[in-house]
């Protein structure tokens, strides 16, 4: 292999790996479900909302409130300790009246990066019920409507890890070998 080649090559392998870096930074956590479903109507009315997201949280950091039309609170949540992933928050509600409920999250991933949303139900309503709105992003309290990235896939970072591994190792070995 010529000398041009070879650095070609270790250019490639150094390029990818390297590219790896901005979708390893991006890796937010970001909502998976809830419980009671968003835009839900429910003829029951539900004793603990549940809110799971795809990462670990800040059990310091991350929470939610439950409020009714008027704004008042009938509930509120925090990351469920019990949960061995720490990626669930939960607690109790006190429903007695029929209408539409908003719960309004925030969390903050172990990365540190928070974002925040709201979503309803309904208990027995005829009311509309909103869209949620999900994945806002904020540092230090400043609100961004950018959309978190997903993270990359396991086999992904499996891959680029072994790139990685084969541009350390092969580097010496490549300036060892006498040129043609």
């Amino acid at each position: 292999m010529t000398r041009s080649a070879r650095r070609l090559s270790m250019a490639a392998i150094l390029a990818a790996a390297l590219a790896a870096i901005p979708a390893v930074a991006a890796a937010h956590v970001h909502l998976v479900s809830t419980t009671p479903e968003a835009g839900a109507n429910l003829d029951e009315a539900p004793t603990e909302v549940t809110i799971e997201f795809d990462g670990e949280l800040d059990p310091d950091h991350s929470s939610f409130t439950v409020t009714d039309a008027d704004g008042t609170e009938v509930g509120s949540g925090a990351v469920d300790l019990t949960v061995a992933d720490r990626n669930v928050l939960t607690g109790a509600v006190t429903i007695t009246e029929p209408g539409v409920y908003t719960v309004a999250w925030e969390v903050t991933g172990l990365d540190g990066h928070a974002i925040s949303g709201t979503f309803s139900f309904g208990f027995d309503t005829d009311e509309a019920i909103p869209e949620p709105t999900e994945g806002e992003e904020h540092e230090e309290g400043s609100p961004d409507t950018a959309m978190a990235l997903p993270g990359p896939e396991p086999m992904t970072l499996a891959g680029l890890a072994l790139l990685a591994l084969a541009a350390v190792t092969a580097l010496p070995a490549m300036r060892r070998r006498p040129v043609r």
